[in-house]
């Protein structure tokens, strides 16, 4: 009988325990004689369910990666059926970008979610095939040189300043299916060498000078892939499926293609030969798009058709790796003792401060509590009235409120400072500028605190003012760049970050900056996925979650705010450089506050408002990131 060294030509590794798991120990095969098992490191392949597109729509084009794409244009057989808009994916939910300046069905596209290129497609989704090519910067869209020959459905390759389009179809034009290929170089189209076989509705892969273009209807439907060096096409690998209506992602040499009515299968290609995947597609889709810069081992596919007539929002990721991941997640804890929105928060996920805040059944401020991992408890009334929309920081046992708005007082901006130390609270000097936060908190410990922004109602302005506590004085930081509320702040004193925030002018602007502050000045970092202010953060500078919140400014007065959605239900982490938007809330909250010196693994948040009166919430949830494990398949038992 045939041994595993005689097959593979080298014995089992005999190992009292498990290697270290990582991509060099891909493929091995190992006995482990404590479990007494034979142990492989495999690759996962899979398919996984991702968060739907707003609009549900076929036919569209797509750009991007996993975690950063881009969808625009499509048909949904709606009045006005062609569409225009373009939806962002972060990697756990779609949002709304800049439209489109040509409304188009049937587009293609390649580049990045914020360096993307858009061309050709179909103004009517009927016979009136267009040229046009537009550039998106991450927020709009704006006029790039026409394609030669005006056509659909065209395979794409490459990059915003660097792109390729091969094949396509025109109606009524005779020949239908073309083979006219044009490369772009970021201002204007050039004619390069046709294609040996008409394809469209095909999948494109790769880059310029090496394109992989691969199925579609020539007619028929077609198998056959063909590769562009940046002078000639040669003929590729046979798919094992033929196919159209198809998207593809990757390199020449290492590609994904996925797609079609009438087909789930998922195909990878090595640069020679196709190779179905044990994953498939729960979604058979026709014209479904993809994130074209994704790779074989990191997809995108989203929305399609279900012909002849319905459109799909389906988003589905591909993922074939050694790691297995757990999703981020929120969990209920225990309830706060009566609803509140716009109080200070402090502390940890297992000992959490609450003070003030407002609820609209007494109309008035609320006693600090405390949160122990589970409940709430150990109540203790503010004594200086700064007991509404104040600034909050430190720990459960050393926990800071500063400014705030005093309900019973006319005007009531205070400048108020008070400390807790695990029981009581005690008065401390002001500070030097009095306002109320709604939101635009503070940051860092009882010793060394941080309030930055905040609004004076008095003069109904805002303010940009920074100030800095060492546990006795306040002093003055350097100043925000823009004078704004309801920001949300998390960090320390020297190394602190404003997301967001409103000017609360009119009319009213909400922000989408990240501000990083080093203990002296403001730089500015990534922006956050789309303008949003009245949510809150917790954690450091370069490991951070923040929740809840809204997109546009409300107008003046309290709730309910019907001309402000709230968009509260966002989750987003920070790592230092990005956002990544995560798991979303059980409620749709703003107002919320969240634990300071809480972590993306034990985040808190608690309270908050849905926009409405008297919509304000009790509810607490606690936050757990996703993580990713390798783990080693077990092959048989001795």
């Amino acid at each position: 009988m045939s041994e595993y060294s005689g097959i593979r030509g080298t014995r089992v590794k005999y190992l009292a325990s498990d290697p270290t798991l990582n991509t060099s120990t891909e493929g091995q095969v190992w006995y482990n004689s404590t479990s007494s098992t034979l142990k492989s490191l495999v690759q996962i392949k899979a398919t996984s369910s991702g968060a739907n597109m707003s609009t549900a729509r076929g036919v569209l084009g797509g750009a991007g990666t996993q975690t950063a794409a881009l969808g625009f244009g499509g048909y949904t057989w709606t009045p006005p059926a062609v569409k225009n808009s373009t939806e962002e994916y972060s990697g756990y939910s779609w949002n709304n970008g800049g439209n489109m300046g040509t409304a188009r069905s049937y587009p293609k596209g390649c580049g990045t979610q914020t360096a993307a290129l858009a061309f050709g497609g179909d103004t009517t989704n009927l016979n009136n095939e267009t040229g046009a090519t537009e550039e998106y910067d991450g927020s709009a869209w704006t006029a790039g040189g026409s394609l030669n020959t005006s056509r659909y459905n065209i395979a794409p390759a490459g990059i915003q300043t660097a792109a390729i389009g091969a094949g396509g179809y025109k109606s009524p034009a005779s020949p239908q299916f073309v083979t006219n290929a044009e490369s772009y170089d970021g201002s204007s189209w050039t004619a390069i060498t046709a294609m040996p076989e008409s394809k469209a509705w095909a999948a494109g892969a790769g880059t310029q000078t090496a394109a992989l273009i691969s199925g579609g209807s020539t007619p028929p439907v077609s198998a056959t892939s063909l590769l562009w060096n940046g002078s000639a096409w040669t003929a590729g690998g046979t798919m094992n499926t033929a196919r159209s209506g198809i998207a593809g992602a990757g390199l020449s040499t290492a590609a994904i293609v996925y797609g079609n009515s009438t087909s789930n299968v998922i195909e990878e290609y090595d640069g020679s030969v196709w190779t179905t995947s044990p994953a498939t597609m729960s979604n058979s889709l026709f014209g479904r798009n993809s994130a074209t810069n994704g790779t074989i081992s990191a997809g995108l596919m989203f929305s399609g058709t279900n012909p002849p007539s319905t459109a799909s929002a389906a988003t589905e990721e591909y993922n074939s790796n050694i790691n297995a991941f757990t999703a981020a997640v929120w969990t209920s804890g225990g309830n706060m003792p009566k609803p509140k929105y716009n109080q200070a928060g402090a502390g940890t996920q297992t000992a959490a401060l609450s003070s003030g805040g407002y609820n609209f059944t007494d109309n008035d401020g609320q006693p600090s509590i405390e949160y122990d991992g589970t409940s709430w408890g150990n109540s203790a009334p503010l004594r200086a009235g700064s007991d509404n929309y104040a600034a909050g920081f430190g720990t459960q046992t050393a926990g800071v409120v500063a400014g705030g708005f005093d309900i019973p007082v006319a005007g009531g901006t205070v400048a108020n400072t008070e400390e807790y130390n695990g029981s009581s609270w005690t008065t401390a000097n002001n500070m030097n500028t009095a306002r109320f936060q709604g939101g635009s908190g503070g940051s860092g410990i009882l010793t060394a605190g941080l309030v930055s922004g905040g609004r004076i109602y008095e003069t109904s302005s805002n303010s940009n003012a920074v100030e800095e506590y060492d546990g006795t004085d306040w002093t003055s930081g350097g100043n925000l760049p823009i004078a704004l509320h309801d920001g949300t702040t998390f960090g320390t004193q020297t190394a602190s970050v404003y997301v967001g925030g409103t000017d609360n002018l009119s009319p009213n602007v909400s922000y989408s900056h990240t501000l990083l502050y080093d203990g002296s000045s403001w730089t500015s970092g990534n922006n956050f996925f789309r303008p949003n202010f009245n949510s809150d953060g917790g954690g450091t500078q370069t490991s951070a979650v923040m929740c809840g919140g809204r997109t546009s400014a409300p107008g003046a007065g309290p709730p309910p705010f019907t001309t402000a959605p709230v968009s509260g239900g966002m989750t987003a982490e920070w790592d230092g450089s990005n956002w990544i938007s995560t798991a979303s809330l059980s409620n749709f909250r703003q107002g919320a506050s969240m634990a300071k010196n809480g972590t993306t693994s034990a985040g808190l948040v608690f309270g908050g408002n849905d926009g409405s009166a008297p919509g304000s919430f009790s509810a607490t949830e606690e936050y757990t990131s996703g993580t990713e494990t390798v783990t080693a398949s077990t092959l048989t038992t001795s």
